[in-house]
């Protein structure tokens, strides 16, 4: 206990500083060693901390800058209450503390053109209305491993419905769910796309953490038992994540198709060539006279 101790608080504090430098860069690498940390001091609560630290950052980067400091303030905080309640800490404070964080900051992570009044309700409907999309395209399993996008799109929508409407803290960690889901899916998307030894092997265990994804949604509900089931869950899919940066580091991953370069036909492409030739001919000649 005392070496968790000792290594939580060193790493809080060391992500503390990264926020107070605003150098988010900082604070992503701290966040990915507290995750690293959790798997070696096999510490769940750890692990739900990581993830929540990691995941918040983007919304950090929303905010615009006259707020940026208040908002920065307030979010250590919060990690302030996790350090002083280091030797009590439990999974429903950790998410407690940070949901009521979330419910007092939200419109500060969306534009300031946007004006929406809370309606968890909606997000419910909006988080229903994903995962029985995500279940049906799952069990359909029609996209190929390096097309395959569901997750984070599915993830994108329930994101932006929990900053507009706010949240309860089963879709804080349901969040958290699908982020470290697509996180190690991008693993998977390289190894099985490309020439491994023992594909099979690696496809069974890519089975493996969809099955867990199918479960945790299938058993998703606005209840403790979910969140107890979830918490280990995370930290399962969390454990991989960091065994497979140790296993590949920052591999770069394929880019989507949509978002590579076009090949233009040749044919046309010197057709293009000879049209701006032309063009140019002309603005010469036009400037000679």
């Amino acid at each position: 206990m005392e070496l968790f101790n000792q290594v939580f608080i060193q790493d809080l504090e060391a992500y503390k500083e990264g926020l107070e430098n605003k150098d988010f860069r900082f604070c992503n690498i701290i966040s990915n060693r507290i995750t690293t940390d959790a798997v070696f001091l096999e510490s769940k609560e750890f692990a739900l901390i990581g993830a929540i630290l990691k995941d918040v950052l983007p919304d950090f980067q929303r905010v615009e800058e006259s707020d940026k400091e208040k908002i920065r303030k307030k979010f250590i905080e919060v990690l302030n209450d996790y350090i002083k309640h280091h030797e009590e800490l439990d999974y429903s404070f950790i998410l407690d503390r940070f949901s009521e964080f979330f419910d007092e900051n939200k419109k500060y992570f969306t534009s300031s053109l946007e004006d929406y009044s809370e309606n968890k309700d909606y997000t419910s409907k909006i988080i229903k209305f994903c995962l029985e999309f995500i279940k049906n395209e799952l069990e359909e399993n029609n996209l190929p491993y390096s097309e395959d996008f569901l997750i984070l799109g599915a993830l994108n929508e329930i994101s932006r419905a929990s900053r507009q409407f706010g949240c309860t803290t089963h879709q804080h960690i349901l969040q958290y769910i699908l982020s470290f889901s697509q996180r190690l899916q991008d693993f998977f998307k390289v190894l099985l796309s490309s020439k491994v030894t023992k594909p099979e092997k690696w496809k069974e265990r890519y089975e493996k953490y969809r099955k867990l994804l199918r479960d945790n949604i299938q058993e998703y509900d606005l209840s403790e038992k979910y969140i107890k089931k979830s918490l280990e869950d995370l930290y399962e899919l969390i454990k991989e994540w960091r065994f497979m940066f140790m296993r590949l580091m920052n591999i770069m991953l394929p880019m989507p198709q949509q978002f590579q370069q076009i090949k233009i036909p040749s044919r046309i492409e010197n057709e293009l060539k000879d049209m701006v030739s032309k063009t140019i001919s002309k603005e010469l000649k036009g400037e000679e006279k």
